[in-house]
């Protein structure tokens, strides 16, 4: 099938991964680009600022989208992002197109909840909580559905464990910074990754142990299985459900040290395959037990590899999607 894939397609972006394995799976994808993301993360901003003020110059500026689904004939339209305008989805459903959202943001970022506004056909999200508010109040045509890790770019590449560092990757949020500047008060090393401090952080010593880079792909799946232990806490905004970098660390071969959730024990076995805290006295514990012992880290990482490898791959999640469609 031809399907539409709405989201930036930056290296390792979540449209870049299931464009990647959409062809994989020998469907055609047709990336239709973001509907608010342009260029740098400041340009984006500003102008998402001046098309928010003005909903009907974002629907104009959304036309494109449509244009390009039509002109490529594609059967299905997978959107990733939650501010496409609920008119869009109309037109397209309009030229018998069907249209699904694949919402992995936490709740915090619905922005405006136009999402809710728009006739999709089905809306998948990986926050448990979600799905039954809106099922029991609303009727939508919503479901469970987890994140998930590409195998062709997160999957073991180097030795486990060589880099005796805690491993972060990803944005710098005030909940973060101060459980890092925490960590490193009790003498843990880090090694960050991802987008720089926001201005407005103030000085902290965190800054000092960011490296001032993404990792992507390969590169992602080396970070990630030669640290002694990679961190993943997560966005107070996460209710129930976790996140990205979970399922990628874990198809790169990981030590993880996740912070817990409901959903984690249907997801992986706690104490084989990724380790769990839920205060920062178990956190601080683990991470000084991985850190003095890379062989624990070792096994949790093949197993974790294993795991995701089986059980959370896109190619899995997207066929529970195209099945929805069909």
């Amino acid at each position: 099938m031809r399907i539409g894939v709405i989201g930036p397609t930056r290296p390792d972006s979540f449209a870049a991964n299931v464009i990647d394995v959409l062809a994989a799976m020998e469907h055609d994808p047709v990336p239709l680009g973001s509907s608010y993301s342009l260029g740098g993360p400041y340009t984006t901003r500003a102008v998402s600022a001046v098309r928010g003020a003005l909903p009907g110059l974002d629907e104009r500026v959304q036309q494109r989208i449509v244009r390009s689904a039509l002109d490529k004939e594609c059967a299905i339209v997978i959107n990733l992002e939650s501010r496409l305008a609920p008119s869009v989805v109309s037109q397209l459903r309009a030229n018998g197109v069907k249209v699904a959202l694949w919402f992995t943001d936490a709740m915090l970022s619905m922005w405006r909840q136009m999402m809710l506004l728009a006739r999709y056909d089905a809306v998948f999200v990986k926050e448990p909580h979600l799905v039954d508010r809106l099922r029991s109040m609303l009727d939508l045509p919503i479901r469970y559905l987890p994140e998930a890790c590409n195998p062709r770019w997160h999957r073991p590449l180097v030795a486990p464990g060589t880099e005796r560092f805690m491993v972060i990757a990803g944005n710098m949020y005030p909940s973060r910074i101060r459980l890092l500047e925490r960590l490193m008060a009790h003498g843990i090393p880090l090694r960050l990754y991802g987008p720089g401090f926001p201005r407005w952080a103030g000085p902290t010593p965190v800054r000092g142990v960011h490296t001032g880079r993404f990792a992507f792909t390969e590169e992602k799946a080396r970070v990630f299985r030669s640290a002694a232990v990679v961190l993943n806490n997560l966005h107070p905004a996460e209710i129930h459900g976790v996140n990205a970098r979970l399922f990628e660390a874990a198809g790169c071969g990981a030590a993880i040290l996740t912070e817990f959730r409901p959903t984690l024990p249907e997801l992986f076995e706690i104490g084989t395959e990724v380790l769990a805290f839920s205060d920062f006295d178990e956190l601080l514990s683990q991470a000084e037990r991985l850190l003095a012992d890379t062989s624990i880290g070792v096994k949790l990482g093949d197993a974790a590899a294993r795991r995701a490898h089986e059980s959370h791959t896109y190619d899995k999640r997207l066929a529970v999607i195209l099945e929805h469609l069909s």
